[in-house]
């Protein structure tokens, strides 16, 4: 089911009349006219669709006008019509649904581009074989001897195994090969790389970190989790006007997704100065909430707070530093890096990635370096994905809010939390303490977790329905790019539940369609601290507008992922508008990048995108 929509036209003219929304549940007449000014044109108008207002009243309109980058009006078509005047834009929605921009909550922007062609190559092959032919023709491409090769999107859940340094000496000569799994949690390098990292039979690997070896006690060039840094501080990083350039690419990306909003969780300084500079002169055009990277360590917290300096000249509308991004443990798939109550099905329970020595020195720590950011004033997001490490990271938020938390309002939340316990569910709706699921994750998953954990857990994976019951405030996100940013894609499986390789995993979790589209809305600007002015198109909020070409809460669930995006509207401005030449370029970068398949697999291995900011700033893609 596919609509397509005309092209905006700056036109004087009315408004077409009513388009076909029901009666019943679209805003009385007389609201439009009242939001307004009289005798004040609009400088937009949309009309000739469903607008899905999205502000907990179900309220649904004909059309909606924007002056001065805000919503003045939304209601009946015939009341909006008033205020078209000569020099108004009508964008007509042809028949669609008109939401709040999408605000997806946990994407790496930073390193989104990065991750694809021409910047990092493709490694997502069904073969050992084809893998190595990639290296081969990599090395063979080199500019000079000894440049290192970067790839990314292996899957030792597709292939036969993790590739090994053998696999890779055979064709890559003196040029150091460094391969990231699609969910970064796993690299796989050559013998050139670990000499250059000084990685021997001897090294010990760092706490939550694995090296792999062989019957010989010799690394095979598989790293995961913390181990993987010892590679990392050799890799050459990618050059400031990369970064930039990349930055500029998957904003566009983004707003063919109708993205408007985004936060980009655990950055680094370096990072937020190229922000800041784009925020300065203009260019940033994207609401942009981010998250300081606080590690996996109580000194690395201290370090970042410590060199933090307020952000001058910049709208905290457009850019805003909301916090720390702490990182407590692996993830639940083939890795068993996250810490379980209950064994995986092979006996082992995985663990804190915080370090420390023992297992109480790291519960310290962790508690520490949540009471250190909460002490300075800060959010904390914390990637915690094991129930035990929901359980950890909510103790540890409760032990630092203290009795006035209401009153302080920072807004913390648990990443990801694929297990959180009801009873922890219940204790963090009576909090305030938010949680952000990934919906398209799980469908990527489906059932394929299963030998790992059970059919129980897996069912239970990503609770939706238990948290929005009890309360807590649910926000979705992509954590691009372990998945695309499809939010389409996102509704769908949060609603049907249903797997990529098919099967229902979870059918007491499903959600309805609105819920779900609060969660891609009105919920992530609550964890933003913006509920006040985005996340809903009710009069006076900001004028962020994806228009979906068709009835998004009409359709059949699985035909949600193929309405196309017609229109993105940030502040007032059309960013993107859906013609042959950018559906091209949107389809074609979602081919070679997303990889439902390869994230999929790179989830599998045990990998998630909570470890790509530090290794995209590494260059080690």
């Amino acid at each position: 089911m596919r609509h397509e929509v005309n092209r905006r036209q700056a036109l004087r003219g009315a408004v077409a009349a009513a388009t076909g929304v029901a009666a019943a549940g679209v805003l009385p007449a007389g609201v439009a006219q009242a939001a307004g000014t009289a005798g004040t044109s609009a400088d937009l108008v949309i009309h000739n669709g469903r607008v899905l207002v999205m502000d907990g009243k179900n309220r649904v309109a004909e059309a909606l006008a924007v002056r001065g980058g805000r919503v003045v009006a939304v209601g009946r078509a015939r009341d909006v019509r008033r205020l078209v005047g000569r020099r108004t834009q009508v964008l007509d929605a042809a028949g669609g649904t008109v939401l709040p921009g999408i605000n997806d909550s946990h994407l790496h922007l930073n390193s989104f581009a990065l991750a694809m062609p021409p910047f990092t190559y493709d490694v997502d092959t069904a073969t050992i074989e084809d893998l190595v032919t990639v290296v081969r023709t990599a090395t063979q491409a080199a500019p000079a001897p000894g440049t290192w090769i970067r790839g990314r999107g292996w899957n030792d859940n597709r292939l036969p195994r993790a590739p090994r340094r053998t696999d890779l000496d055979a064709v890559s000569g003196d040029h150091p090969v460094v391969l990231t799994d699609f969910s970064f949690h796993a690299m796989a390098v050559n013998s050139a790389a670990l000499r250059l990292a000084g990685i021997t039979r001897d090294t010990v690997a760092p706490t939550g970190g694995v090296i792999e070896r062989d019957a010989d006690g010799e690394p095979t060039g598989v790293l995961r989790e913390t181990a993987q840094a010892l590679v990392r501080a050799v890799v050459p990083a990618f050059t400031r006007d990369e970064v930039s350039r990349a930055i500029d690419s998957g904003i566009g990306l983004l707003h063919a997704q109708g993205i408007t909003s985004l936060t980009d969780p655990g950055i680094d300084l370096a990072t937020l100065a190229i922000y800041a500079e784009k925020a300065r002169a203009g260019s940033l055009d994207v609401r942009l909430n981010t998250l300081l990277s606080g590690g996996t360590a109580p000194q690395q917290v201290r370090d970042i707070l410590g060199a933090y300096r307020p952000l001058k000249g910049v709208d905290a509308r457009t850019l805003r530093v909301a916090g720390v991004k702490i990182f407590a443990d692996g993830i639940p798939t083939a890795a068993r890096t996250a810490w379980m109550h209950e064994p995986y099905l092979d006996g082992t329970n995985g663990g804190l990635v915080i370090e420390g020595a023992t297992h109480a020195e790291q519960l310290a720590n962790l508690h520490e370096m949540i009471r250190m950011v909460v002490r300075a004033g800060f959010q904390v997001g914390t990637h915690a994905t094991g129930d035990a490490t929901s359980d950890a990271v909510v103790d540890g938020y409760l032990k630092a809010m203290g009795t006035n938390w209401r009153r302080i309002d920072l807004r913390h939340y648990v990443i990801h939390g694929d297990f959180t316990p009801r009873a922890t569910l219940r204790t963090m709706a009576r909090h305030d303490i938010g949680a952000n699921m990934n919906a398209t994750i799980k469908y990527l998953l489906g059932r394929t977790l299963d030998p790992v954990i059970g059919p129980a857990r897996t069912d239970y994976e990503f609770p939706y329905r238990s948290a929005l019951d009890m309360g807590v405030r649910v926000s979705s996100s992509s954590d691009a790019p372990v998945t695309y940013p499809n939010w389409l894609q996102g509704v769908m499986a949060a609603v049907l539940r249903e797997g990529m390789f098919g099967g229902i995993a979870g059918e007491a979790e499903r959600i309805t369609v609105p819920e779900a589209l609060a969660t891609y809305t009105r919920t992530p600007a609550w964890q933003d601290k913006a509920n006040s002015w985005k996340g809903t198109l009710a009069e006076g909020m900001a004028a962020d507008v994806c228009v979906v070409g068709g009835d998004v809460l009409g359709v059949d669930p699985h035909e949600l992922i193929d309405l196309p995006i017609t229109t993105t509207i940030v502040g007032g401005r059309v960013v993107y508008e859906r013609t042959a030449s950018a559906t091209a370029t949107a389809a074609a970068a979602a081919a070679k990048a997303s990889g439902n398949e390869r994230g999929h697999s790179c989830l599998q291995d045990g990998k998630c995108c909570c470890r790509l900011t530090e290794e995209m700033r590494a260059g080690q893609v």
